[in-house]
């Protein structure tokens, strides 16, 4: 039977564990984020706008398109904020974007179904 609860709380967090973020959970279960997902879907305001601006149909073609992510982002620093999130100043010098744990949660690939997963 799943858990009913609607919060976990990370009981460790790896900023790098084999090229990839490693938290393990409350409840046992471990993920792995690529740095590049979690990257790409930053929860700061300026990140979201940037998304909505480039899936505008029908798209500016005068418009200059800003990438949110590359490849080779990696996280430089994590801290905790509150007991509710994290935050994380990436390398491409991006430092707003906080993490809230039920976002975390639900990104994490080894507790998304196959077709649900980010393709890479």
């Amino acid at each position: 039977m799943a858990d009913a609860r609607e919060t976990f709380y990370p009981v460790e967090i790896q900023r790098d564990y084999q090229g990839k973020m490693r938290i393990l959970w409350d409840d046992g279960h471990e993920c792995l984020y690529p740095y590049s997902d979690l990257r790409t879907v930053c929860p700061c305001a300026t990140c979201r706008e940037l998304r909505g601006q480039q899936q505008q149909t029908p798209a500016n073609p005068f418009q200059v398109v800003t990438t949110v992510t590359t490849q080779d982002v990696h996280p430089v620093r994590l801290s905790a904020v509150g007991n509710y999130a994290l935050h994380i100043d990436w390398s491409d010098g991006h430092h707003t974007g906080i993490y809230p744990w039920d976002m975390l949660r639900a990104l994490c690939p080894e507790l998304r179904p196959a077709a649900q997963q980010p393709s890479s």
